[in-house]
């Protein structure tokens, strides 16, 4: 399914680093990434007899092929970032790097995507109710931390994580770079209230096409296409509007992010090289596992 790829995606694509705070974690996470995300999808759909072990062999499969395909891809970003690092950089030089992650991605999505599809296949209506409800459940969470608060309350939210996970790997941040920050977040064209609908349609659309593949008798590969549609509208969403409020918000982030670490010192940056150097070694040694 495709929230499965999402999750796969937190465990084993480059963007985790954002979320980790040292590389003795993201080996402990990638090692146990096949457990970690099965538990989470069979807290989604409360997983069936051979749905079971089917599931637990993809993810098995997933996270071999990941370690000898795409960890690789993974070492020569950082190598590249690591060449950034020390320089000022350009917008476009972050988003060339976030669009290689995104490829990276696309091809993640590609390999599963036959398992995926088979697995949606199977789900049960009581299946599709749990999945409903424990999306009712992240959607009142999801409320509560971007909806419910006023603006100054979410800008506060915004810069606080923001400034956690930028002294990951730049250490203390200081005067010029949390003004940056400052300036980048508070003229944002973030609006929860767009994310949010779009949320919304991703998980009616994700329903409906459990729906259709449980349904219907399609060929293999009719249901590999509807499960392709799936992903690829979660990718480029048929409502215009957010389209361009997307682009408009990913070229802002590139903008923000090269202002911000311009803003930064040589020592700043030299640890921002220390800490990628950290995490390719990390990889190289992931790489390295059976």
């Amino acid at each position: 399914m495709r929230r499965i790829i999402r999750q796969a995606s937190v465990c084993l694509c480059l963007v985790a680093l954002l979320g980790l705070t040292g590389c003795s974690t993201l080996k402990i996470v990638y090692n146990n990434s096949d457990d970690l995300i099965y538990w989470w999808l069979d807290g989604y759909a409360d997983l069936q007899d051979g749905q079971k072990q089917f599931t637990r062999d993809t993810l098995t499969d997933l996270q071999h092929w990941h370690r000898h395909q795409q960890l690789p891809d993974y070492v020569a970003l950082l190598k590249r970032m690591q060449a950034m690092a020390p320089h000022d950089i350009t917008p476009a030089q972050v988003c060339a790097v976030t669009e290689d992650m995104k490829t990276s991605f696309i091809t993640l999505l590609r390999f599963v995507e036959p398992a995926n599809t088979q697995l949606a296949s199977q789900l049960k209506p009581d299946q599709l109710r749990s999945i409903r409800k424990r999306f009712d459940k992240t959607n009142k969470d999801w409320r509560a931390d971007w909806l419910d608060p006023d603006a100054q309350e979410r800008l506060r939210y915004r810069i606080k994580q923001a400034t956690s996970r930028l002294e990951d790997f730049y250490g203390r941040i200081d005067k010029p770079q949390r003004e940056a920050l400052q300036q980048w977040l508070s003229e944002s064209v973030f609006d929860p209230a767009l994310n949010f609908a779009e949320r919304e349609r991703r998980q009616a659309d994700s329903i409906q096409t459990f729906q259709r593949l449980a349904q219907e008798s399609n060929t293999p590969a009719q249901a590999q296409l509807l499960m392709r549609g799936l992903v690829d509208r979660s990718f480029t969403s048929p409502n215009e509007q957010f389209r361009t409020y997307n682009r408009a918000l990913w070229q802002e982030n590139c903008d923000g992010f090269a202002r911000l670490h311009n803003s930064t010192t040589a020592a700043q940056r030299q640890r921002l090289v220390t800490a990628l150097r950290g995490y390719e070694n990390d990889f190289k040694i992931l790489m390295a596992q059976k």
